[in-house]
């Protein structure tokens, strides 16, 4: 496949979803696959003694595969990048896919991992895992796969809006107040619609960003891909040390975890506390917040402008 050229945004970032004229495009360039066998892109071995990528590179692929495809992605172990597909199916499609590429994927039930390894640059290694999820990504939207389920409806090369998250814990956890403070500190910049139970609590006509509440601990039932682009779980202080023990989803399946911790019975060592719920999500990020008192708000909504690109405007 014959490589684009790349196209950068005014603010200097590459423009990832402008790079090709149609996603079809890139079949016209194809024929042997997107990387030579002599530099396939390989998982990380174990023997690696700094799998990790480069934290800004990974925000860029993560960036590129949310602006080509709409999925969101997420560091998983050392060395991986984990896409949340609609499906299992749709995972071991792009699976399957994508390694016929020279590059390394895995599938984990409804997630795609990819590899992230160390010394990725922008335009080899980053620019590629982003231009082969894009290729396969089209094909199993726009050209339904042998054999499988009818894939969803074709997705559109612009920025999915609104973003819809979900909000899931718990009863009591601070899901509520989390979701209002949020609000609060959105107001006049964004439009966000609240959906709690089967009702909009907070109606509005043109929203940006779509917070649906659920409670209970199995967010898999309620917030499952087809619902939602990515979860926030919020626990409270209190119960979060033994739903980490039990391994609730809301601990070790939530996009971000929020640790409602506030009063004076909050834990005065958060780092060991933090410690051991980052070890049962694998890496995955925890934000401690009063979320009556407003403290570690604006971490969530850092999370949600930086890895989810709430906001972003891009034309």
């Amino acid at each position: 496949m014959a490589a684009a050229a790349f196209i950068w945004r005014p603010d200097g970032k590459p423009a990832w979803r402008e790079m090709w004229e149609s996603f079809c495009d890139l079949a016209l360039h194809g024929g042997p696959p997107h990387r030579g066998a002599a530099d396939a892109l390989r998982g990380p071995a174990p023997s690696d003694p700094a799998p990790s990528s480069d934290p800004e590179m990974l925000r860029e692929m993560r960036r590129g595969i949310l602006e080509t495809t709409g999925l969101v992605g997420e560091d998983a172990a050392p060395g991986w990048l984990a896409v949340t597909c609609a499906s299992r199916e749709m995972a071991e499609w792009l699976r399957a896919a994508i390694v016929l590429e020279n590059v390394a994927a895995r599938a984990d039930g409804c997630r795609l991992l990819l590899p992230a390894g160390p010394r990725y640059r922008l335009a080899d290694e980053v620019k590629s895992v982003i231009t082969v999820v894009a290729k396969t990504h089209h094909y199993w939207s726009a050209h339904a796969p042998v054999g499988s389920p009818a894939p969803p409806a074709p997705a559109t090369s612009r920025m999915p809006r609104p973003l819809k998250v979900g909000v899931g814990g718990p009863a009591g956890s601070g899901k509520t107040s989390l979701i209002d403070a949020l609000c609060r500190r959105l107001s006049g910049r964004l439009g966000v619609r609240v959906i709690a139970g089967d009702e909009a609590a907070r109606p509005h006509p043109d929203p940006d960003l779509v917070l649906i509440e659920r409670a209970g601990e199995d967010l898999a039932a309620t917030l499952g891909p087809a619902v939602v682009d990515a979860i926030i779980g919020v626990v409270d202080h209190r119960a979060g040390p033994e739903l980490a023990r039990l391994g609730a989803p809301v601990v070790t399946r939530s996009h971000l975890l929020v640790v409602n911790a506030f009063g004076a019975d909050a834990p005065a060592d958060r780092g060991a506390f933090h410690g051991a719920l980052l070890e049962r999500r694998r890496g995955r990020p925890v934000i401690f917040a009063d979320c009556r008192g407003g403290a570690g708000v604006e971490e969530v909504l850092e999370w949600l402008e930086t890895d989810l690109l709430l906001g972003a405007q891009i034309s």
